[in-house]
């Protein structure tokens, strides 16, 4: 029970932190970068998609692929405070000794 809770703990943690990361990137006054629209283009291309229905959904994709991106970022953010707080509770309490 204990690790579930700390596995749902991490993942909602992840999970809004990327959120806030996506929102706070979303905030900057910019173009979609060539790069971005060329691989969501290519990756429409793989999957069959051509031509979209709704050419706005190109910056719909944008925003999923960006907050997959955040995903990712926060997750090892989040591991590594994981991997920090194991090692620094583990020195609290003696088990390592340097």
């Amino acid at each position: 029970m204990k690790k579930t809770m700390l596995y749902v703990g991490n993942l909602a943690l992840t999970v809004i932190g990327a959120f806030f990361l996506v929102r706070l990137f979303l905030t900057l006054p910019f173009n979609m970068p060539d790069a971005v629209d060329g691989f969501l283009r290519a990756m429409l291309h793989i999957l069959g998609q051509d031509e979209m229905a709704n050419p706005d959904d190109m910056e719909v994709l944008s925003v999923l692929l960006y907050f997959c991106i955040a995903l990712v970022i926060v997750g090892f953010a989040v591991s590594g405070l994981n991997v920090l707080f194991r090692w620094r509770r583990a020195k609290w309490r003696g088990y390592r000794q340097h």
